[in-house]
């Protein structure tokens, strides 16, 4: 009888070490794992509302967000510095190690991004980036005044 509580115990544990791991692979895309990202947010990180100017459009929906705050593979802003990854001495972000990982080797040409305004292809690590306030959804300009033009075109 022991024997056979014991076999069972092992296998509890081997079920849910194998239920565990669809979490873990899709971690990087979860709502839970934005949200466990806000709710660390330190008072340092209180957000400034920029004072409208010709150089900075203000928008309720839309604003220019820090490079370094962005996870360049998910396309999200995550409201806290990110991982720096440099490749050939160009900073990209990611938000754990297997974003790391396709920066690092580029997969699905996760460098870049198409300019919504142009179209052309920008380097997401020099690129101005715009973000959908309700949804954290983050676009790549190649520049500040393109940036602008679709701040203005949203509001």
């Amino acid at each position: 009888m022991k024997n056979s509580k014991l076999i069972v115990k092992q296998n509890y544990r081997v079920i849910l070490a194998v239920m565990a791991i669809p979490f873990l692979l899709l971690s990087c895309n979860s709502s839970t794992k934005k949200d466990a990202i806000i709710s660390q947010q330190n008072t340092e990180d209180v957000v400034q509302v920029p004072k409208p100017t010709q150089e900075n459009v203000v928008n309720y929906k839309y604003e220019i967000v820090s490079n370094e705050k962005v996870c360049m593979v998910n396309d999200r802003y995550m409201v806290v510095k990110q991982l720096p990854v440099e490749v050939n001495g160009i900073t990209y972000y990611g938000c754990c190690e297997n974003c790391v990982a396709k920066i690092q080797n580029n997969i699905g040409d996760v460098r870049y991004a198409k300019d919504p305004i142009t179209g052309d292809k920008v380097d997401k690590a020099s690129a101005i980036i715009v973000q959908n306030k309700k949804d954290g959804v983050v676009y790549y300009f190649g520049t500040k005044d393109l940036a602008n033009k679709f701040i203005k075109e949203q509001g």
